[in-house]
């Protein structure tokens, strides 16, 4: 097995294990803010919240466990005989293979969920939340090399800012089924096609600023 396919294996076996967890929590939430609305426990009133705590929760996964990859991840994969360049491409495809299979999910979602049910058509929500996927794995891998860098200070301060800001906006959508203010403010502001470019634009970024960082990486046993 080359070094490539070893990391590539390793790093399904992480997106795996993300995904999973995406989906217990955005269900588990689903159901906490349902009962703190008092609202019936009833399709209608369940299903629709569950693309949108979805997206929020998977992007919160998606950056813990993202900052997470430089210190841990990379650096088994190096132990393992994978070149440095085998682990930033592991990486860049773990992130890819995340963010598509909550895109799928969430479009199946709003394909068979009523689309009356919802605040948003389903083709805008799916365009938001890999906007916010991207821009979040970007970070991630930035925060990452931060943590390399600076141990376990930046990931402590990190994780605080990720928990509370994707803790208020998932309580605000998962609370009121999202139709809050503040979502309609950001879609009446928001210009899809050009956050997709610059969501694109940001992740390269920080995936070349990843590949420059660890090309000189130590490996740590």
């Amino acid at each position: 097995m080359s070094g490539l396919t070893r990391s590539l294996k390793y790093a399904t076996f992480r997106a795996g294990r993300v995904i999973g967890t995406c989906f217990l929590m955005a269900a588990a939430f689903v159901l906490y803010f349902a009962l703190l609305d008092g609202v019936r426990f009833t399709p209608q009133n369940l299903l629709p919240r569950f693309p949108y705590m979805l997206m929020l929760v998977g992007n919160l996964m998606f950056m813990i466990y993202g900052m997470l990859d430089v210190a841990t991840y990379t650096q088994l994969t190096l132990t393992y005989g994978c070149t440095r360049k085998n682990a930033a491409l592991s990486t860049v495809y773990m992130h890819l293979l995340q963010i598509l299979a909550i895109e799928v999910v969430m479009g199946i979602c709003c394909a068979v969920i009523p689309a009356q049910w919802y605040a948003m058509d389903g083709k805008t929500l799916c365009l938001l939340a890999l906007i916010v996927f991207l821009f979040g794995s970007g970070l991630a891998l930035i925060a990452g090399m931060l943590i390399h860098r600076f141990g376990k200070t930046a990931y402590i301060v990190v994780v605080i800012i990720a928990s509370l800001s994707g803790g208020v906006i998932g309580g605000l959508v998962g609370f009121h089924g999202g139709t809050t203010i503040v979502m309609d403010i950001v879609l009446g502001l928001l210009n899809l096609p050009v956050l997709i470019a610059v969501g694109v634009l940001w992740y390269a970024v920080a995936a070349v600023i990843f590949w420059l960082t660890i090309r000189k990486i130590e490996v740590r046993v």
